[in-house]
């Protein structure tokens, strides 16, 4: 990378600012979009496999849910792989404007599929189009503001992204036909406006002939592969919560239908998300580090996780919602955390498939999962003995972290 002073473009002060908080602005519609679509098949399979599939029982409905899950997730891992690379040799501009399309495809024709294979098959570009949303937004936003700054603007993607949540579970109340091409139809409108975005001038700023974008880079050392697994325990949490709050439910003191619990439960997860979005960035500027937020989310969720079964009927959306407290804040620290701990050639790379690779731990998580519902009597001892071993990885890593707050970001690997 060249030294010294950062070369910016030549646009006045007036022009950069609107050119960034335009970039903002759509980075958030793009993650308000991918997370839209994340909660489109959790908030309407039931529904949607009624009508497709003609499926009836509770049980087989979640195993396909499972199963397609699994397939989505693993859509989501290759995306993000292939254009965290190659918005590390090409921008990160291009990559987030042009994947947002090919979701948008896949997900109008889902609209119109009545066999199970190709519904999946749909679900898995879906995945692969929206797989670098988040993690090369948060890129981007860290490489064109200060730290202070940049810990606020990924709380407002990730808020964004809780918006599109909640459109979707609303949506969903209405039709999930309509919520699928409403999806679609905003992502190519998305595709259209992201003209605009920004570039960051770290990267710009890279000399040509520096090896960008190499998968090896992030484990050709002992030192690299211990970073890479400290980080990805991290996120565990987030993925482990995100698998497991849609089974709770039926385990829980409450006789309502399945859908309408599903539901409900979306409902205050999101509305947790929305607080711990916001209040992370409050935790993290006071204290500078982001290993505070990630330890007092830590013992939270073992907390929260332990006590389900207790959970009275009439205190079923309060949980929910701590359940949400969990989430929201956790990825956006995160992901803070990883983009400030590689150098800006393998920067979108590395933060791209460590978060795929942390949704992709949600593939495991589905197969115990559904192993769990086939024993009688199992599902409790496992989430229990799960969540402890969760919690102890975690504080491990926690403490094995150093703190980069506000640590350049202009260097390389």
């Amino acid at each position: 990378m060249k030294t010294g002073t950062t070369i910016l473009p030549s646009d006045d002060c007036a022009s950069l600012f609107n050119k960034r908080r335009l970039t903002v602005i759509f980075l958030c519609l793009g993650y308000f979009i991918d997370f839209y679509d994340l909660t489109v098949f959790s908030a309407s399979y039931v529904q949607s496999f009624r009508d497709l599939f003609h499926m009836r029982d509770n049980i087989d409905m979640q195993r396909l849910y499972l199963y397609i899950s699994s397939i989505y997730t693993f859509g989501i891992f290759m995306g993000a792989v292939i254009f965290g690379v190659m918005s590390d040799k090409f921008g990160r501009s291009c990559m987030i404007r042009y994947s947002i399309l090919l979701y948008s495809v896949a997900i109008i024709a889902s609209v119109f599929c009545k066999s199970v294979w190709l519904f999946t098959t749909l679900r898995f570009i879906t995945g692969l189009g929206l797989a670098s949303e988040f993690a090369t937004s948060s890129v981007l936003i860290n490489e064109l503001f200060p730290a202070k700054r940049a810990s606020l603007f990924s709380s407002l993607l990730y808020f964004g992204g809780v918006l599109g949540g909640l459109s979707a579970t609303y949506l969903g109340s209405l039709s999930w036909k309509t919520m699928y091409i409403v999806g679609g139809v905003a992502g190519i409108a998305l595709f259209m406006l992201r003209k605009k975005i920004y570039e960051s001038f770290i990267f710009l700023n890279l000399d040509r002939d520096i090896e960008k974008g190499s998968l090896v880079k992030l484990f050709n050392s002992w030192s690299k592969l211990a970073k890479f697994f400290r980080l990805l325990i991290l996120i565990v949490p987030f993925n482990f919560i995100i698998v497991i709050m849609f089974i709770l439910p039926r385990f829980m003191n409450n006789n309502e239908d399945l859908a309408l619990l599903t539901k409900k439960l979306l409902l205050g997860f999101f509305v947790g998300n929305l607080i711990s979005s916001i209040s992370c960035n409050f935790i993290v500027t006071k204290f500078k580090d982001f290993r505070v937020y990630l330890l007092l989310n830590i013992f939270a969720f073992i907390i929260v996780i332990m006590c389900y079964k207790v959970v009275a009927p009439n205190f079923y959306m309060m949980y929910t919602v701590l359940l949400g407290l969990l989430g929201g804040g956790l990825p956006t620290v995160w992901i803070q955390l990883v983009v400030r701990s590689y150098g800006t050639n393998i920067r979108s790379t590395a933060s791209n498939t460590l978060f795929a690779t942390g949704r992709l731990t949600s593939i495991l998580f589905n197969l115990i999962t559904v192993y769990w519902l086939s024993v009688p009597g199992a599902f409790h001892f496992n989430v229990l003995f799960s969540s402890s071993i969760i919690f102890a990885l975690v504080v491990i890593a926690i403490v094995c972290t150093k703190n980069n707050y506000g640590t350049s970001l202009e260097y390389i690997e």
